[in-house]
């Protein structure tokens, strides 16, 4: 299970993990690997200080105002106003905060774990190891499937990062994502 952080850790937490400012609670994985059906049921148990961020949050909302274009051309601005959207949140106060990220982008984990620090929030992680055959299976079955060049690239940093966590990163497969709760992972 995922407290605090250590050196090992290599990027994946902040250097030092305070307790002032909340928690994020980020669920990485590769797109696909279940991490939106994880963080739905935690949020179905979780009371009114859990904020839960998501991209299919946002995407879900474009064609509700309107926009009737191809997924994979409203992309881009999906991810800016998701991106912006975290970093909003993280470093805002909301006592916990939970992030389904892939969690791959070097610099894009610098950033949320930047804004978790500069507020205080300590910050637990848990990565859904999922084979990527079984994610772009989990893509086809949500009707939302990434180029064939964005999943090699997610699926080439994978390993790195799984060896880059180290025991502080809690590790699921998608048979045991429905076990840990989020009580479980916030150490209550």
């Amino acid at each position: 299970m995922t407290i605090g952080s250590t050196p090992g850790a290599v990027g994946l937490l902040p250097a030092r993990a305070p307790r002032t400012g909340g928690v994020l609670v980020v669920v990485g994985g590769l797109p696909g690997s279940g991490k939106t059906t994880v963080l739905r049921r935690w949020l179905a148990d979780a009371g009114p200080d859990v904020v839960g961020l998501d991209s299919e949050d946002v995407a879900a909302r474009v064609p509700a105002a309107g926009a009737h274009l191809p997924y994979r051309l409203l992309r881009p601005a999906v991810h800016v106003v998701h991106r912006w959207r975290v970093l909003r949140v993280v470093g805002g106060s909301a006592p916990v905060v939970v992030l389904t990220d892939p969690w791959t982008s070097t610099r894009w984990r610098s950033a949320v774990l930047a804004a978790a620090r500069q507020v205080g929030r300590g910050v637990r992680v848990v990565l859904l190891d999922v084979p990527p055959e079984q994610a772009r299976a989990g893509q086809t079955a949500r009707g939302r499937t990434l180029s064939t060049r964005a999943m090699d690239r997610h699926t080439a940093r994978w390993p790195g990062l799984l060896h880059a966590a180290g025991e502080e990163v809690r590790h699921v497969g998608r048979a045991d994502a429905d076990r840990p709760s989020l009580r479980e992972v916030l150490g209550g």
